[in-house]
């Protein structure tokens, strides 16, 4: 009760001004966008691949139930005051918290993982030097940016990159869309029950509704752009560059440049982000000092577990697996992931001992748990068809 007190004194102590509302919204910006990451983007790059803009409404869909979500895991902490690991800790025991914590923490740095091969790959399209060489000097500058350099510098370098999302916009323009379609797509839903659709919502939500993202624009112009020209063609791609590069002969070198940019961008701002929320996550379920605030001699553990996931992702970036399904898979594991943190984070802000007053209200509680259903019930039918006709190629 004591923090919901707080937050409300200080919601009414003084009215903000132009830079007081950048300084509030930069971290919210920069999580948001650190979503929209390589392997969002080519999630969405598939999905525009191999389905055209039959998708779309799914975005549509998600946008009330992303707002709600990103609603309460705001809210959550600013009346508590406390990260989400240690308040499921504390509220459902280590036997909750511990999973909770673990899977987020796999899924973020097999992100990681698919992120840096991504980036690779761009600059190879860029520079024509092999993605293999990018992937060790690209997670050693990221790690050591990440763990020596000053909070506040960070955190202005992160915000600006996320300008770079407007390349998208552009290479959608680039690629001339039939914009009457891309309308009839988006507002009248289109289901399929083949594994590849049912996995490729699967993924479009896991990358979209997560306590991450509001970049839903950025994410329908990336389809816009790949089901434009590569549904179009019966392109096949194997990584976040193969799109850009597909989209060259159709819609001309800028949009490939745009693409490419938008890959490394993305990823120098989603990768430091990733790392960070997997250290918090274990040293809230540890008890361990913790914040990029701090200096590593003050939270060793905590930047030992940024440092480790860097490593880890490394590994997986340099190992042989295939870099669209890494990245597209992913993305599947955030969704099936997604449903357990929604219904723990609705749990939490139901309860009026943490909450008080600002407990949720009946239209978010109708909407959270639709999303969460939704997930739910994409992940069965999925599970359901997969072990029938197993994964698709």
């Amino acid at each position: 009760m004591a923090g919901a007190e707080l937050y409300r004194r200080r919601a009414h102590e003084k009215r903000l001004g132009f830079s007081d509302v950048i300084r509030a919204i930069g971290p919210g910006v920069i999580t948001g966008g650190a979503d929209n990451d390589p392997a969002g983007i080519a999630t969405y790059s598939v999905v525009g691949a191999t389905a055209g803009y039959a998708q779309n409404w799914l975005l549509l869909l998600s946008t009330p139930m992303l707002i709600v979500v990103q609603q309460i895991s705001a809210k959550v902490a600013n009346v508590t005051k406390t990260d989400l690991a240690t308040l499921l800790r504390s509220t459902y025991g280590a036997r909750v918290a511990t999973p909770a914590v673990l899977l987020m923490v796999v899924a973020n740095v097999i992100t990681m993982g698919a992120d840096l091969l991504a980036m690779a790959a761009a600059l190879e399209l860029i520079t024509g030097i092999r993605f293999m060489f990018w992937i060790v000097p690209l997670a050693g500058l990221m790690a050591y940016v990440t763990i020596f350099t000053d909070y506040r510098v960070l955190s202005k370098y992160l915000l600006w990159l996320v300008a770079v999302f407007a390349t998208y916009i552009l290479a959608a323009f680039l690629a001339r869309p039939n914009w009457s379609e891309v309308l009839l797509s988006t507002l009248v839903p289109h289901v399929s029950f083949s594994p590849a659709y049912l996995l490729g919502s699967i993924a479009l939500l896991g990358t979209t509704i997560t306590p991450y993202l509001f970049f839903n624009v950025t994410a329908f112009f990336i389809i816009v752009s790949t089901g434009t020209v590569l549904y179009a063609h019966h392109a096949s791609i194997r990584t976040a560059a193969d799109a850009a590069r597909a989209l060259e002969p159709f819609a001309g070198r800028y949009s490939t440049d745009l693409f490419a940019v938008g890959v490394i961008g993305a990823g120098l701002l989603a990768i430091p982000v990733l790392a960070a929320s997997a250290a918090f996550g274990v040293a809230g379920l540890a008890g361990w000092r913790r914040g990029l605030g701090r200096h590593a001699q003050n939270a060793p553990q905590f930047y030992v577990v940024i440092g480790l996931s860097f490593l880890v992702a490394m590994e997986l970036a340099v190992s042989a697996i295939d870099p669209i399904k890494a990245l597209f898979y992913s993305q599947v594991l955030d969704g099936l992931i997604a449903p357990v943190l929604i219904v723990l984070m609705l749990l939490l802000t139901s309860s009026r001992k943490l909450m008080g007053s600002y407990v949720n209200s009946l239209p978010t509680k109708v909407i959270g748990w639709s999303a969460a259903g939704v997930m739910v019930i994409a992940d069965l039918a999925t599970a359901y068809q997969v072990g029938g006709h197993g994964l698709p190629a």
